[in-house]
């Protein structure tokens, strides 16, 4: 074992089990830091340096990752950075200089229903179910990964989201329906997206974030639907019920949102219609 991979076992301990960081959390942080070993290509954390560090963000960039990504994957690995300095690590990596790539607002939010509906009749069972289950309960993709047999009672769902916050959401009885004859098909018995279009995954884990992205956009795209990206779900679940009447407040609590500021950015409701709500009420 090489003294890196020491060191990121190390972290992700102290991660797991002192910081108790959720399995959601963990799982992200796994994924991201050891393809982050595997790439920079060095021996010892106290090797990297800011050129080591650029040759991973052109890594990340190259393969297709989008800007908030790629911000968000140097979070993680700078996290660790700054961990191993705390204990007194000499790591020539200067963190001022590592900027942080534009964001380019998406040009689209979210999806409605009737589109949401027709991107899962196109697309293969499987991944439909997966868009199906988070159009209908605003899961972020990361919860949706890790989803587990034992997360279901019928048609409500509870698992640990992000913050350690304890949700519960709920499914229609028609995904209800498709989920059981997937899992029955499957024999899922864990994970449940632990077998993909008919073939097990790794130990029977949970593939990886990535791969349920990727199939997700290609279902998109054969819909045709350009830049879709996972997020918008989310959004689009918020908006759908938005434009059902639900108010603020409630989709506050529906979301798992602290705060109603965090809730109004997830609302599009109202995109394209305001000169129809100007003619109303002025």
């Amino acid at each position: 074992m090489r003294k890196i991979e020491k060191q990121l076992g190390d972290y992700l301990w102290y991660c797991g089990k002192v910081r108790r960081m959720s399995e959601v959390t963990m799982h992200t942080k796994r994924n991201v830091l050891e393809r982050f070993v595997r790439v920079a290509g060095i021996e010892d954390l106290a090797e990297l340096t800011n050129e080591v560090f650029n040759k991973w963000v052109a890594y990340e960039t190259t393969r297709g990752a989008c800007a908030r990504s790629v911000n968000t994957y140097n979070s993680v690995v700078i996290a660790m950075v700054k961990y191993y300095r705390g204990t007194g690590m000499q790591i020539p990596l200067n963190i001022a200089l590592v900027g942080r790539l534009k964001e380019e607002r998406n040009t689209r939010r979210f999806y409605t229903a009737s589109e949401v509906e027709y991107v899962v009749a196109s697309a293969d069972f499987d991944t439909g179910l997966m868009i199906q289950i988070m159009f209908e309960t605003g899961m972020r993709i990361a919860e949706l990964t890790r989803l587990r047999v034992v997360n279901f009672e019928g048609r409500r769902v509870r698992f640990v989201g992000k913050g350690r916050k304890l949700r519960e959401v709920y499914i229609s009885e028609g995904t209800l329906q498709k989920l059981n004859e997937y899992i029955k098909k499957y024999g899922i018995r864990n994970y449940i997206w632990s077998v993909f279009e008919g073939r097990v995954t790794l130990n029977g884990e949970a593939p990886t974030i990535n791969t349920i992205r990727k199939r997700m956009k290609e279902a998109f795209l054969q819909a045709g639907f350009l830049d879709f990206y996972p997020h918008a779900l989310r959004h689009s679940f918020a908006t759908d019920l938005q434009v059902r009447g639900a108010t603020v407040a409630e989709i506050k609590e529906m979301l798992g949102h602290e705060n109603i500021a965090t809730t109004e950015r997830y609302l599009h409701g109202f995109d394209g219609r305001m000169g129809e709500l100007f003619d109303k009420y002025r």
